[in-house]
């Protein structure tokens, strides 16, 4: 079994995460709109700074109730945003590293004796995306946002202990390959 390094985090947003996205939902939905034009492209963004401020949050409380430091965590979703609207207008501008795409495009040309060619995507598109935003309540995207923030933290333990692992066992083969 291996030691935990860093303490757990809940699965559960707290109260008081609960309580600060309520807050500030509304105010950080219209910022994320204001900042890249487009809501469905803030309704894509407003989401990741709230997993931010989540992932954070316990050093927030931290500074906030033993630093003496009440508006931490709103200085912190300030620059969290200021953060990602950066990073979305980089992506934007420049594409995502993940983008690149070398493969080959064929285009294919539908002809009069051929039926029409389509996927099971092209056809149920149009019903994925709804016509009008759907508002979701602060309890939902606390706890939206509080799970990938969980996620995320999980995958970097998980990361840190293969890394670990991995030198361990690079000093140990070289401690034998130097004794022999």
């Amino acid at each position: 079994m291996v030691p935990r390094l860093l303490p757990r985090m809940a699965l559960e947003p707290p109260s008081g995460y609960v309580a600060f996205v309520g807050r500030h939902l509304a105010w950080l939905r219209d910022e994320a709109a204001r900042a890249v034009g487009d809501e469905q492209d803030a309704d894509r963004l407003y989401p990741e700074v709230l997993s931010d401020v989540a992932r954070w949050w316990r050093w927030l409380e931290l500074r906030r109730s033993l630093l003496g430091q009440p508006a931490a965590a709103e200085e912190y979703l300030h620059r969290a945003l200021v953060r990602r609207v950066r990073r979305w207008d980089s992506e934007r501008i420049w594409g995502r590293q993940d983008d690149l795409w070398a493969g080959e495009i064929h285009v294919w040309h539908r002809e009069d004796d051929r039926p029409g060619w389509s996927s099971a995507a092209v056809r149920v598109a149009p019903h994925l995306r709804p016509a009008t935003r759907i508002e979701v309540g602060s309890v939902a995207e606390a706890a939206i946002a509080w799970w990938h923030a969980y996620e995320a933290r999980r995958r970097r333990q998980a990361i840190a202990v293969l890394v670990v692992t991995l030198v361990l066992v690079a000093m140990l083969m070289r401690v034998q390959a130097g004794g022999e």
